[in-house]
């Protein structure tokens, strides 16, 4: 018996020696509550001296069932973040020219408006009262004042009633009717309900928040305020949705004191304006030659007046912003500038599956690789010198965070890991990459996203997942979704098929006039190259997909029977439907070439062909078990898009 003291002395000791890897806690799967501990970490906003960057930290709150943002900073020179504002639904930060000052959005408790706070705290102060709210700060580089954009205050224009027409003066309360009478169709936006005839203007305040004044009054959206190096004048960008088209892009000028706008006169389909050249003499700007969702603009340099129009970056050629879609990341909008000498402009530039920051000769169109690694990179900002480069970056197994690029010596310096509690102590599925000659026109990328604790020798259930837009692609980023689904024993397959971006102009066009069968072929190609695979089981694939994903996901059931079961997201089943009663609908709204089918086509003019790439027109040859999902209030694919396929 004396024995039992020295037995357990000894297993204490043998535990002391087990290997660390012993004594750490298995990971866990990822499961769908996972997404209430992701900070989701964007806007990227670094201070004009380099030295701090200000962010968006977002996060899902259970209890309230809602989104909760706030701003937090961290030094370039490193140390740890800290949160900044706590005001729970803040966001686009803006530095003030001499880096004492955040501007920043607040909606405490209604509509969005302009809030500042010093550097070194105290409380945020208010500076707008928009009736509709305020977004888009730009400091004047004076720092005297600021541009922003917000909606007109009459939000509810009403048709007049000629009542002595009718032989009668009523009460003047009933002058007016709830009745809205627009001259064009587009009166709604996805995410933002019924807008009518109401949009976006640009203003200025005082940055003590002063004398708040309206210096734009046109019938379509303007946004993207620009001050001219010297303060004078403000160049915007409008978007003829008072037109016919839908995205014909134009640019002003206008003087910050007000008066009236000047159109960059440009020969051009559609002009967006990017920036100054640092001597205020011209413009830089991307245009696109014709009505083409596939375009990739080009970038040039011109006269505020229009004249002396100089091409840096072909038509086609590049793609700047960040195409890469996921459900983990926020922002992802075109994001950059021109160095102080305008020879370069940097920008971050999508490639086959993935993104990065590039420096874009202006010469030549030249294109060197700043921030790369074969993930996503987005949201940057640069110093006034642009020597350093901050930005948001996640691929596969690394949810975003925030990192600087100096430009000085080529280093990078992650600032922040937020989520690493959380991915390290999950089991993280990691994809791998492959390719498929598609029999046509290429090789298709796909990627297979195998269970991480999957069992050699055993089969998998497999899915399928086709994006949305198409106008997207895949790519070395985070998809939860699909985390959660490997955890759950799928094998998750996620393809670039034709019509994606990333893969240049030729393979995004390849859609025009017939959305169903490239990327019918290309699917299929790459599962013909799955299920082969010792790890699948063929006799249990599915497929699933949103928006465009919903339709592909449609039309594949309707041309196949290979799939067990699919589910179809805010799908589209009808696109003469869907073309006419979208939130972009418009009589040219995809109309190509010459007049030539773009897309779907004139809806009026080529209904025949729109029907038969419907997959509503094949919905009898349908025999996969299906599942349809829809938001009620989406506008960009309204809910009769679904209702009619379950009909």
């Amino acid at each position: 018996m004396r024995r039992l003291p020295s037995l357990l002395l000894a297993a204490a000791l043998a535990a002391f020696a087990l290997p660390s890897a012993a004594l750490t806690p298995p990971k866990r799967p990822v499961t769908p509550e996972d997404l209430f501990a992701i900070a989701f970490v964007s806007s990227a906003t670094i201070s004009h001296d380099g030295k701090r960057v200000v962010f968006v930290v977002r996060r899902a709150d259970l209890k309230q069932n809602t989104y909760l943002s706030n701003l937090w900073i961290a030094n370039t020179g490193g140390g740890p973040p800290v949160q900044f504002t706590h005001g729970d639904h803040d966001g686009e930060p803006a530095w003030s020219p001499d880096d004492r000052t955040v501007v920043f959005t607040r909606a405490a408790g209604g509509s969005p408006q302009l809030y500042a706070i010093h550097l070194y705290g105290g409380e945020a102060t208010r500076l707008t009262n928009q009736p509709r709210g305020a977004s888009g700060a730009v400091f004047s580089h004076d720092g005297k004042h600021i541009a922003f954009v917000s909606t007109a205050v009459d939000d509810a224009p009403r048709s007049r009633v000629d009542w002595r027409a009718l032989g009668t003066t009523p009460p003047k309360k009933f002058a007016t009717t709830d009745i809205r009478t627009l001259p064009w169709p587009r009166y709604q936006l996805n995410g933002g309900g019924y807008i009518y005839d109401k949009h976006d203007h640009i203003w200025t305040i005082n940055a003590d928040g002063t004398y708040a004044h309206q210096l734009t009054f046109s019938p379509d959206g303007e946004a993207g305020p620009l001050w001219s190096p010297d303060d004078t004048r403000i160049l915007y960008g409008v978007t003829a949705l008072a037109s016919r088209e839908a995205d014909d892009g134009h640019m002003f000028v206008i003087s910050a004191n007000g008066g009236k706008p000047a159109e960059v006169p440009l020969p051009h389909y559609g002009s967006f304006p990017l920036d100054w050249t640092h001597d205020g003499k011209h413009i830089l700007f991307a245009w696109t030659s014709r009505h083409d969702t596939s375009a990739l603009p080009a970038l040039a340099t011109v006269d505020p007046d229009g004249n002396n129009e100089t091409l840096a970056i072909e038509e086609n050629s590049v793609l700047i912003g960040d195409a890469i879609l996921n459900d983990t990341k926020e922002g992802g909008a075109g994001c950059g500038g021109l160095t102080p000498d305008d020879a370069t402009y940097i920008a971050d530039v999508s490639i086959p599956g993935a993104t990065e920051i590039d420096a874009l000769t202006m010469a030549n169109g030249q294109a060197t690789t700043l921030v790369g690694g074969g993930r996503e990179v987005q949201d940057c900002s640069l110093s006034r010198d642009t020597n350093v480069i901050a930005y948001t970056a996640l691929d596969a197994t690394h949810l975003p965070e925030i990192y600087v690029y100096d430009r000085t010596d080529g280093k990078t310096r992650q600032l922040t890991h937020l989520n690493d509690p959380l991915t390290n102590a999950r089991a993280l599925a990691e994809p791998e990459a492959h390719a498929v000659q598609n029999g046509k026109d290429g090789t298709v990328a796909y990627w297979v996203m195998r269970p991480p604790n999957a069992v050699a020798g055993r089969r998998y259930p497999t899915i399928l997942d086709i994006h949305g837009g198409p106008h997207t692609e895949f790519g070395n980023s985070f998809f939860h979704e699909f985390q959660v689904l490997a955890a759950r024993g799928f094998i998750v397959v996620y393809a670039n098929p034709r019509g994606s971006t990333g893969y240049g102009y030729d393979w995004s066009s390849a859609l025009d006039g017939d959305w169903g069968n490239a990327m019918f072929a290309d699917e299929n190609a790459v599962m013909d190259e799955v299920v082969k695979r010792a790890d699948v089981d063929p006799s249990r694939t599915f497929v699933s997909g949103g928006s465009y994903g919903g339709y592909a996901t449609l039309w594949m059931i309707a041309h196949t029977n290979r799939f067990r079961a699919a589910v179809a997201e805010r799908a589209v089943s009808d696109i003469f439907t869907e073309t006419l009663s979208a939130d972009f609908a418009a009589p040219r709204g995809f109309e190509g070439p010459a007049g030539t089918p773009h897309a779907w086509g004139g809806a009026l003019l080529g209904y025949r062909t729109l029907w038969q790439q419907s997959p509503l027109a094949h919905v009898t040859a349908v025999h996969t078990p299906l599942m349809l999902i829809h938001g009620d209030a989406d506008t960009r694919t309204p809910i009769a898009e679904t209702l009619q396929e379950y009909e």
